[in-house]
């Protein structure tokens, strides 16, 4: 299955910012999140195809800051 990335939750510390969840609108218009473990065993198994700004992705990084520019999920 396909994910487009449009939104993401964060946790926020003293020393860092990294994103906990990612998630988007998938073809049927419907919101999904995952957390970013559900979405890295995805890819790894085959079963998930995540796109970033129209870029296949091949890995996820939580305290990547193309990740980290995203709004906030509602």
């Amino acid at each position: 299955m396909e994910y487009r990335i449009t939104c993401i939750l964060k946790a926020v510390t003293e020393d860092s910012v990294m994103v906990t969840d990612l998630g988007g609108v998938n073809a049927e218009g419907e919101r999904w999140t995952m957390s970013v473990e559900e979405a890295v065993e995805l890819m790894a198994s085959g079963e998930g195809i995540f796109f970033l700004e129209n870029a296949k992705l091949t890995g996820i990084e939580p305290e990547s800051k193309q990740f980290l520019k995203l709004p906030t999920c509602p």
